[in-house]
């Protein structure tokens, strides 16, 4: 993630997740989203909506103009104006498609539906600076594990193939220069913070 998600600073965690050769919809809809309620929205935008509080006034909103009464009722419509358990972002590099959850985990628990028929990956820190990374292949969930230095490791411990934790940088920091380096996976900052498939679950 070569000048995406590495250089970005989320405070409160973050979970990326990455499936082959699917769609950023696809990859959304196994998360359970339908999808005639999916929009276009910026990391910004996003933030916005997770940031508003429980009792904040929509017209607090920057980025909502009321007077476009057909964003304000799809917006309504797929749920984000309406306080979202989880808000998802999806979008796609050769070959892959990607999600990223501001602050949420939701995706690590639909590991194997996003990987029916293919291979997926995820990695979580949280707002504590605890880490997961998983791996499903095909349906199956064949690693899910906190990373630790191999010599820490239990003996039985599943592992993410290919992935050795030196702990010389922080967990998702590895992880994310594994799947670059071992897929080529690049998302630069500015595709990164552009509008992409969006989903809210409440």
């Amino acid at each position: 993630m070569a000048n995406g998600l590495r250089s970005t600073a989320y405070d409160l965690g973050y979970t990326f997740t990455l499936c082959e050769g699917i769609r950023p919809q696809d990859l959304l809809v196994r998360m359970g989203a339908e999808p005639h309620r999916l929009q276009e929205l910026s990391d910004d935008v996003v933030a916005e909506l997770q940031m508003r509080p429980e009792d904040g006034h929509l017209n607090d909103l920057d980025f909502l103009d009321w007077e476009d009464e057909s964003l304000v009722s799809r917006l309504t419509e797929g749920g984000f104006l309406s306080h979202p358990e989880a808000i998802v972002r999806a979008g796609a590099v050769p070959g892959w498609a990607y999600a990223v959850e501001n602050i949420t985990n939701r995706a690590p628990a639909h590991l194997a539906a996003l990987s029916q028929g293919t291979r997926a990956y995820t990695v979580f820190r949280s707002v504590n600076g605890e880490h997961e990374v998983g791996y499903a292949v095909d349906g199956q969930v064949l690693a899910y594990y906190k990373p630790v230095v191999r010599h820490m490791a239990e003996p039985d411990e599943r592992r993410v193939p290919g992935f050795e934790y030196s702990g010389e940088e922080p967990p998702d920091v590895a992880f994310l220069r594994f799947l670059e380096i071992e897929h080529g996976i690049h998302v630069s900052w500015e595709d990164f913070r552009a509008p992409l498939n969006t989903a809210a679950f409440a």
